[in-house]
């Protein structure tokens, strides 16, 4: 705070008066000239003593931590001790004032102070804990894939006729046992990705490439995923003003495909588009952005991925990047693909870039994604 800033000839008097703050008023040699009852409750030392002594013997920082706060018009945490030998924690500004004086504010901040680093070592406890348990399960994960990939392909082996021919009703079970554990596979590598990605344990590899050209290689293969649906699938990558993409490739192939698998898995009709290319200026300027270069478009991507079938209900919307979230009326399908949204928000924001994703009953789900094209 600016101690000066509200009054435009400051008094001593008003200050002491009509701030809360304890009030200090320093010397040019460091020491304490006059200190209101604020500041004195704070220390915990009579007036007799602190007047006339120097500001450094109860700020730790002293001199150079004032003489940094006039110059640069900051506050900043500093610590002193009350009459008891106990810490209090304080929140300093300064100002300089009128016959070379400066004008010091102090507040008691160590409640606060307590309750922030309580809450700081908790959640550096429980985010140990997470960690060490997405280790444990990044490890384990290919024993249980194996066990259930030997579920998969048995239940293939016996629609396949391994065992001979089968009946009307025992291939009914065996089609239902290959394809929910097909499907739970799938989800399960998609939940420990995001395991893997929320604790850091995925080392992203960077290098140069075209990412125009990694973008019609995916489109190209997913042509004819969806024309087996019989289902339009569009792209378009014409707007890049640069294509040249230095950031992990396989990462950028991985959520791309992740978004284009829950169209393929959950819808049936409709169409799916997906436009890439260097964002227009009115977009990046609508998301604070500075515009005055225009240079500034080369430096990211915009991915818009659209799928007129699917729509998100409003809670799924509201929590949509949550993975954990979820309510009675959401379907097995939809919790699947709100992973899926968690997943790749988690990667996007691992390269600074950021995400959107918007829905409504006849437009359909909307995917927005921009993304850096230079390591940050």
């Amino acid at each position: 705070m600016s101690l000066f800033s509200i009054f435009k000839k400051v008094k001593k008097d008003d200050l002491f008066a009509i701030f809360p703050d304890g009030i200090l008023v320093i010397s040019t040699e460091g020491k304490i000239l006059d200190i209101n009852a604020s500041g004195l409750a704070i220390f915990d030392k009579p007036k007799s003593e602190m007047v006339g002594s120097f500001f450094s013997l109860y700020i730790q920082g002293g001199s150079a931590l004032l003489n940094k706060l006039v110059q640069n018009s900051v506050s900043a945490v500093a610590k002193t001790q009350n009459s008891e030998g106990e810490d209090v924690i304080v929140e300093i500004s300064a100002s300089k004032g009128e016959e070379e004086r400066v004008y010091v504010a102090v507040r008691d901040i160590t409640k606060n102070y307590k309750v922030q680093n309580m809450i700081n070592g908790e959640y550096e406890i429980a985010k140990k804990i997470i960690d060490e348990k997405n280790s444990y399960l990044k490890r384990i994960s290919g024993e249980m894939f194996s066990l259930l990939n030997s579920v998969v392909n048995f239940s293939k082996a016996l629609n396949d006729g391994v065992v001979g021919t089968l009946t009307e009703k025992q291939n009914k079970y065996a089609s239902i046992i290959s394809k929910n554990s097909s499907e739970l596979s799938y989800d399960l590598s998609r939940l420990f990705k995001y395991f893997e990605v929320e604790s850091n344990l995925y080392a992203y590899e960077f290098k140069r490439f075209d990412l125009g050209d990694l973008l019609t290689s995916i489109a190209k293969k997913y042509e004819g995923i969806f024309e087996k649906k019989k289902m339009n699938f569009s792209y378009d990558f014409s707007s890049f003003v640069t294509r040249s993409c230095n950031s992990d490739p396989l990462a950028v192939e991985y959520f791309v495909k992740e978004l284009l698998d829950i169209s393929n898995k959950i819808t049936d009709i409709g169409t799916v588009s997906m436009n890439v290319g260097n964002p227009p200026l009115d977009f990046l300027e609508s998301k604070g952005f500075d515009v005055s270069d225009e240079n500034i478009k080369k430096k990211y991507a915009m991915f818009e991925i659209r799928d007129s079938g699917l729509v998100l209900s409003q809670n799924v919307l509201d929590n949509v990047f949550d993975p954990y979230y979820l309510d009675e009326q959401m379907s097995k399908k939809m919790i699947s693909a709100k992973m899926t949204f968690a997943l790749v928000n988690k990667i996007v924001k691992d390269f600074k870039g950021d995400m959107w994703v918007y829905s409504k009953p006849g437009f359909g789900t909307l995917t927005c994604i921009l993304f850096p094209m230079e390591k940050d």
